[in-house]
């Protein structure tokens, strides 16, 4: 193959696993923040998915982690008899602080 063809290939290549493994970087840094977040509450991921179906009548499909105003908090979207549905958990309290219809998180 002529290296004029074969460089802008491996540029390619490069740039391409590049961009992925910064991808998977900032997830597993995310998921290394959610951790950390949770590891002071006083209510469980598994108590805040308990809440949030008992709340919804749904089943639970995701769950994050999020610090907002210095507050951890544990979203949980369910889907059930009135679709998908998203409610936001004090880790600390264990009380719902918001809940709305549709799966953005608040």
């Amino acid at each position: 193959m002529r290296i004029d063809i074969m460089l802008p290939l491996a540029m390619a290549a490069l740039l391409i696993t590049a961009t992925l493994g910064g991808s998977a970087l900032a997830a597993g840094q995310d998921e290394d923040r959610e951790a950390t977040a949770l590891q002071g509450a006083k209510v469980s991921l598994t108590q805040a998915i308990t809440v949030a179906e008992q709340q919804t009548g749904g089943q639970a499909f995701d769950a994050g982690v999020d610090v907002k105003h210095g507050q951890t908090r544990i979203s949980v979207e369910t889907n059930g008899p009135k679709g998908v549905q998203t409610v936001v958990i004090n880790a600390q309290s264990g009380e719902v602080v918001a809940s709305h219809a549709g799966g953005m998180p608040d």
